[in-house]
């Protein structure tokens, strides 16, 4: 029994020490591509550790993904006990586990060297019986390393490749490279099931990247690590996913993920206009206006380039004022789109953008100008009637021009309105109001509120309110007071002016009423105590009145003081 059980123990040494191999020549050189990765929490805390390598010049690596899951920052030590931070995460899948990282570039993180000692990476599947060895982190010199025999090669997630190993390697080997015999890497390692090794292909990291619009699976698996994420793989895709980001994320985030474009694809000429959008609210206006003459000198289309150009300009202008920035005016944005409708003068939007600038400006007769010639073309249009009756107010031309103008746009629309007719009624409303066609705007108001399938705000049953007591629909105005006071039920100035109504119409035991219901949360309102005691001395409780108007008189209030006089 002792012999068979010598004989076992012997066998079982002799497979462990097959599994152990010499390092091959070529394991010296692979060693510097091969790096210790730690992940940290929010509070700079050590929360993994883990190998990985590098698969691009540029510090493009990989890992495996319970590394970096939970981690908010990481750090990557080569060999020669260098240290780099990991500034992007390029693309993750957990169910692979393995995320594909990029360091700092030398320019960030003032590096001498411009590159990274990069894993020649295998173009050819690796064969069942074929050789492997695989070659974790360390920092002792390496003498020795596990080899196995490929017993199996499988496909998944279209079409990428899996290997079965003749073997398992401990924890301590997740995600380390494995290499054929010429020194190629085939894959990174996974966890081992049994006396199983298991490989995912070197070529399942091309599936690994970001998404310009990402599945849930996807995004899910990214969200679980807190590191910045990258760009897609192509410009494309990237413009596309910076246009998603740009309204999710900080001037700096924005930014940051704009430099990374930028340093990608220098030639592309987008990524210096989307560049200039954040370093003009960030106040770097020199740095901007640089990103605008690359992006004119690297664009194809001149036209287009001028306009965005001008756009630019003239949205500093209009909404950042301050702090000024001398070499940008609205001449200068002018002679930008000048430009372009030099080039494509029938180019609709560049005319608009124009007329915006103008008005900007001021110069409300060019732009008056500017939309004539527009009307007596077929791109006229509701929008055009619209900014031209704008242009109008403000060179102080009459209520009714305006409204003409308003009027055409509203013909243009089809019967019946669609939804977006309601801001040209709402404005025409407001017009008839100013010209005191207080029944023409109550009708416009009630347009607006069926386009908006009553979706109105209180200051909208507010304003319709006051627009009925002066076209003396007062029934009108007091449901619409009665429907704000609903809505916000502790606003004073709505039960001020509901009561101020019912005294007009005297309903005197209605505002009573109506100013208890202030005066329950706003117990020392001077209007509520001075109109309620009015109404109280014209309904027979004249005493009750005059006391309360002594309240309001005590408060400070000179208009109940005068009643008071009067009525004694």
């Amino acid at each position: 029994m002792k012999r068979i059980y010598l004989l076992i123990l012997s066998v079982i040494t002799l497979t462990l020490q097959a599994q152990e191999a010499a390092v091959p020549k070529w394991g010296s050189k692979v060693m510097k591509g091969i790096v210790s990765v730690l992940s940290y929490d929010k509070d700079g805390n050590l929360l993994k550790s883990g190998t990985g390598f590098y698969i691009s010049a540029d510090g493009l690596g990989l890992a495996d993904y319970n590394v970096f899951k939970d981690a908010y920052s990481a750090v990557v030590v080569d060999t020669n006990g260098e240290k780099s931070s990991v500034e992007w995460i390029m693309g993750a899948d957990d169910t692979y586990s393995i995320v594909k990282f990029k360091v700092a570039s030398s320019k960030s993180s003032g590096k001498k060297k411009d590159s990274v000692a990069a894993l020649p990476l295998s173009e050819v599947t690796a064969s069942e019986g074929a050789m492997v060895w695989t070659l974790k982190y360390t920092k002792d010199k390496l003498t020795s390393c596990p080899t196995a025999q490929v017993s199996g090669v499988k496909t998944v997630a279209d079409s990428c490749t899996y290997y079965t190993l003749s073997y398992g390697t401990d924890e301590s080997y997740i995600g380390a490279p494995v290499f054929n015999a010429k020194g190629e890497v085939i894959g990174m390692t996974q966890p081992s099931m049994g006396s199983n090794g298991y490989v995912l292909g070197i070529d399942f990291a091309n599936t690994v990247s970001i998404k310009a619009i990402p599945t849930k699976v996807n995004a899910l698996a990214l969200d679980a690590i807190h590191i910045p994420k990258g760009l897609p793989d192509s410009d494309g895709a990237s413009l596309v996913y910076l246009y998603m980001k740009s309204n999710s994320m900080s001037n700096e985030e924005y930014l940051s993920l704009v430099n990374l474009f930028v340093d990608t694809w220098p030639e592309n000429a987008e990524g210096y206009i989307r560049r200039a959008t954040p370093l003009v609210d960030m106040h770097r206006f020199d740095e901007a206006d640089s990103d605008l003459q690359t992006y004119y000198k690297l664009s194809a289309d001149k036209a287009l380039a001028n306009s965005k150009i001008a756009d630019i300009i003239n949205t500093k202008l209009v909404y950042q004022p301050e702090p000024k920035y001398d070499k940008w005016t609205f001449d200068l944005a002018l002679d930008h789109v000048d430009k372009a409708l030099s080039e494509r003068p029938d180019v609709l939007e560049y005319k608009m953008l124009k007329g915006q600038i103008l008005m900007a400006k001021k110069d409300f007769r060019g732009a008056i100008d500017l939309y004539e010639e527009i009307l007596k073309s077929d791109d006229r249009s509701p929008e055009i009637y619209y900014v031209a009756s704008i242009a109008h107010d403000g060179a102080g031309d009459t209520v009714d021009v305006q409204i003409e103008l308003l009027d055409s746009a509203i013909a243009m629309f089809p019967t019946p309105m669609p939804a977006e007719a309601a801001q040209y009624i709402l404005r025409r409303g407001q017009l008839h109001s100013v010209a005191g066609h207080y029944r023409d705007a109550v009708n416009d108001y009630n347009q607006y509120c069926f386009l908006c399938n009553n979706k109105v705000n209180v200051s909208f049953y507010y304003d319709r309110a006051k627009l009925e007591d002066k076209a003396r629909m007062y029934q009108q105005a007091l449901d619409d007071l009665t429907t704000a006071i609903g809505m916000s039920p502790r606003i004073p100035m709505l039960y001020i002016e509901k009561c101020a109504l019912l005294l007009k119409v005297n309903e005197l035991d209605e505002c009573i009423n109506t100013a208890n219901q202030l005066l329950a949360f706003d117990a020392e309102n001077v209007d509520a105590l001075r109109i309620m005691g009015y109404a109280q001395t014209q309904n027979g409780k004249k005493e009750l009145g005059k006391a309360n108007l002594q309240k309001a008189a005590d408060l400070g209030d000179e208009s109940a003081k005068e009643i008071l006089k009067q009525i004694e």
